[in-house]
Parts: structure tokens; sequence; C-alpha cells
């Protein structure tokens, strides 16, 4: 399978590389500056691009067989890069023919009430994350009503900590009780996974430990 993994530079777009080179697929790093992940392989190509200029979006997704998106924005009153970029992602996909599309989203998207998120984070996305919901809101909502074949990864707060293989998956989409953290080695394995087989297919799952 050849790969496109749009985010490419940071900590879980680096994860989902280094699984998916392992796995034996083809991999091209979409990121503004993919030469900061100083890695190198036979299997891996680097493109330089910005997920909001589809032209460089359409050359990097020729010959793609399923593209991961792990991109991030800082928080704030008003984020548009996870529903513009992920916009410029589809319409370049289906230009392309390419339909298999797994992407990075967070636990609490449509369920920030939800009493499996802790009363800390619940104030925390009323008073400095509710532009970035917002916006991951949007974003999801484009997804669910394109026609590729999605898979939406709802995660838990992210931790640098090793793949374990070990995680709970909520076919529901709603934040897991007691699931607060789960490493990005391990959301990286779930969003490989969903572009290889079809159990989360047109699904928005939440992962967390």
């Amino acid at each position: 399978m050849r790969v496109v993994v749009i985010g490419a530079t940071g900590r879980t777009g680096r994860a989902v590389i280094e699984q998916a080179l392992g796995h034996g697929d083809e991999v091209v790093a979409f990121a503004r500056q993919p030469e900061r992940l100083e890695l190198s392989h036979a299997r891996l190509t680097l493109a330089t691009g910005d997920v909001r200029e589809v032209d460089s979006l359409r050359t990097a997704l020729a010959g793609a067989d399923g593209v991961v998106s792990v991109i991030g924005a800082a928080p704030g009153r008003l984020v548009d890069t996870y529903s513009v970029g992920v916009g410029n992602i589809m319409q370049a996909m289906v230009e392309a023919d390419v339909l298999r599309l797994a992407v990075m989203s967070a636990s609490g998207t449509f369920h920030r009430s939800s009493r499996n998120l802790t009363m800390g984070y619940r104030l925390m996305m009323k008073a400095t994350l509710g532009g970035l919901y917002d916006d991951l809101e949007r974003m999801e909502q484009r997804i669910m009503a394109s026609q590729l074949e999605w898979t939406i990864v709802r995660a838990a707060g992210l931790t640098d900590g090793p793949f374990t293989g070990v995680y709970r998956i909520g076919d529901h989409g709603k934040p897991l009780a007691n699931g607060q953290r789960v490493s990005r080695a391990d959301v990286a394995a779930l969003l490989l996974k969903s572009l290889y087989t079809d159990r989360w297919l047109r699904r928005a799952v939440t992962v967390a430990y």
C-alpha cells in the first residue's frame, strides 16, 4: 500500500510513518518542512506542501492507496485548520481517485459534556479549547458527508509512551470511562489498521487505555 501521511512531522505523524514502513508500505510524508523528520528510507518520499494549498496535495496524492491525516492546530477562538485542511485533502483525494481516509480527531468531539471526561478537561474545553473543538466538529461533519471510505479516530490525551497494542476502542464515538490517556504509537496503529480493514469503515471511534 502507498500511504500519504499528512502532518508528518508531528509526533503522531512520525509514529504512523515508522509503523507503515515497518509493515512494508510505501510512505509519502507530507508537511511544510518534511526534512524535519530527519528520517531516510528506501520506501519513504518527502513531499513539501501545505494543507491550505490544494495543488501541493494533488501532487503528493498521485498514486496513493490511502491517506492518514494527523494535522494539528493551536488552541484559539477562531480555528479553521482542521476543517479547511481536511476539506482540501478530500478534494485532492477525489481528483486523484483515492478513497481510503483515516483522520485523527479528539475524544469529546460532539460529546463535550460527557461525564467520562474529567471535570478539569470539561472546564478547559469551555475556557480555552472551544474554538478548537468547534473546528474538529466542522471537520468531522465534512468527512461524514463525503463518499470516501473514512474512519475518524477520536483519541484521548496523547502521550509519548510506547506502542502496546492493548487499548480500548469505543465504536459509539463517545469518550470512554476512565479513558484519559493513550500513546501516540497506539493511535498510529489504529489509524493504519483502519486503512487495512473495513472494521471501522465510515465510523467515528474513540481510543483510550
